[in-house]
């Protein structure tokens, strides 16, 4: 999701990946697939198939996991500060991780594939530094994201000029 809000010295863009469940919902659904997963296993023991048992505990524990980590990256963010004269850009997973960039400097890169195959990257580019941004997007909010940081008057390239 891509936020924005204007303040009188700066933009603030805001970009959150989409949560599509809670971590009480997949708390849930944890619960849910470990109850069903250990239902089988012990009906599977008790008609001799004992093996079936410590397979279905490795597949409980890596489903949970997996979903464990899956919903700490949904929680990730970026911040992008347009100021007058600096673009401040941080980022938060499990580290804040804060640039600053020139804003004379500094444009905007959309690259994408030729067939469309992995979704455009963006970057913004200052001199020797790149920032990789939005990578957590979906397609339309890096779109969105694209156009939002253009009509903030950042210069923006695009590889695949002739795409719409």
């Amino acid at each position: 999701m891509v936020t924005i809000k204007h303040h009188s010295q700066y933009t603030l863009v805001t970009l959150t990946p989409n949560r599509s469940a809670s971590w009480q919902e997949s708390k849930w659904l944890m619960w849910l697939m470990a109850s069903v997963a250990f239902i089988i296993a012990v009906v599977w023991t008790i008609v001799g198939a004992w093996l079936v048992f410590p397979f279905a505990g490795i597949e409980i524990g890596l489903f949970c996991y997996l979903l464990y980590r899956v919903n700490l990256f949904t929680y990730s963010s970026q911040t992008i500060a347009i100021e007058k004269h600096h673009i401040h850009v941080q980022s938060s997973n499990r580290a804040m991780k804060s640039v600053s960039l020139l804003r004379e400097d500094t444009h905007l890169e959309l690259s994408e594939s030729p067939q469309d195959w992995y979704l455009p990257q963006l970057k913004l580019v200052c001199n020797d530094k790149c920032i990789a941004i939005g990578d957590f997007l979906n397609k339309e909010d890096r779109q969105t994201l694209y156009e939002t940081i253009k009509e903030l008057g950042i210069p923006a390239w695009r590889h695949h000029w002739w795409k719409h």
